[in-house]
């Protein structure tokens, strides 16, 4: 028997408890399609096709209708409806006794309480993706208000913050190591080359060969983050209807290196790269008193911070890099020491998809 996340228009119509479910036929069948439904949001729109048609058509009892009849019947079927879905033909052969049009309109009122009810009742990304895989998956949730730590089956380490969710395979088959998230973690990842780590957080992906990094996945859904801590990391959107990742998609990834991060926001396809907000140091070299600088080259003030935070200072070096910096800067955050340095040599920055971009006239 065909599972229903492979049916097809014509598997939905010549299903009866389906189509006793779209007429508002109470029983325990409808209670089960409202259940699969919330289950698997991205099959609404092929079930809202065939509900159409279930609503344009009654079976009765009559005499076995020749296959131009039935043709005949669902083009005249077809011409009426507001929204054409697609044409589909011997399908319906199986289920019609005969065709006739009717209102349909205590069988919408029905369908309309049970979608409003599944939008109230809808399920999380993290569970589309889990209830997805075909695989055993192994699931920890931290319940307590504290960060617990937890050790992969390849070394790798999640700090899983307080109401996290995270679930793998506990023996990571396969050639990829794939893990899903709901709420916040930090990531430590073991290098493996030939078998990447995969993140999938709401509608982000984070693909890492070794490095550490924080997502932010909550579980309304609507938005997540990831920000690097060391190494580099790719990122990318995943239409929420694809629970494994296309070639096509992973080559439209953002790389993200230390210190810079992604906020997705639901309904914005863009991926814009940021810096966070507090740039941490990256460099075991770099102290507070490497921020000492007396008649410094402005060249060599941009080389330590870029080298300090593993950031990307740019600037017009014809005009600004022999500009003198006197200024002694302790335990000052990156972006602060930033704007002093702008106002003593008359110039200003922003920031943009992820660097640091200073505007000034020289010295």
């Amino acid at each position: 028997m065909k599972s229903h996340s492979h049916y097809e228009i014509e598997d939905f119509l010549a299903d009866d408890s389906f189509l006793d479910w779209v007429r508002g036929v109470p029983n325990e069948s409808s209670a089960q399609w409202d259940a699969w439904l919330c289950q698997y949001p991205h099959k609404r729109e092929l079930v809202e096709e065939a509900r159409t048609l279930a609503l344009a058509i009654r079976v009765k009892p009559t005499r076995e209708l020749r296959d131009d009849e039935v043709q005949r019947l669902v083009e005249e079927v077809q011409q009426r409806l507001p929204h054409q879905p697609r044409i589909i033909g011997f399908g319906l052969r199986r289920i019609a006794a005969g065709v006739v049009l009717l209102a349909g309109l205590g069988a919408g009122i029905s369908w309309g309480v049970s979608w409003y009810k599944c939008q109230q009742e809808q399920v999380t990304p993290y569970q589309q993706l889990t209830e997805a895989c075909h695989c055993s998956l192994t699931e920890q949730v931290n319940t307590s208000t504290q960060p617990i730590f937890i050790r992969l089956p390849d070394g790798s380490t999640v700090v899983l913050k307080s109401g996290a969710k995270l679930s793998y395979d506990q023996a990571f088959r396969g050639t990829k190591r794939i893990v899903y998230l709901q709420g916040e973690a930090l990531f430590e990842v073991k290098r493996n080359p030939d078998r990447p780590f995969y993140v999938y957080a709401n509608d982000l992906v984070t693909k890492v060969l070794g490095t550490s990094f924080v997502v932010n996945a909550q579980a309304e859904g609507d938005r997540a983050s990831v920000c690097v801590l060391s190494g580099r990391v790719s990122v990318f959107h995943r239409n929420r209807s694809e629970v494994r990742i296309s070639p096509q998609t992973e080559r439209k990834a953002v790389i993200l290196a230390p210190n810079q991060q992604i906020v997705f926001q639901q309904g914005d396809p863009q991926l814009v790269k940021e810096i966070v907000k507090k740039p941490q140091l990256i460099s075991h070299q770099a102290t507070v008193s490497n921020f000492e600088f007396s008649d410094t080259a402005l060249r060599e003030v941009f080389s330590k911070l870029e080298m300090a935070y593993g950031v990307n200072i740019i600037y017009d070096e014809e005009v600004m890099a022999k500009c003198p910096l006197t200024a002694s800067f302790t335990d000052r955050p990156l972006f602060e020491m930033l704007t002093i340095i702008c106002k003593a040599v008359e110039a200003r920055y922003e920031i943009l998809d992820g660097q640091i971009i200073v505007y000034g006239k020289g010295c």
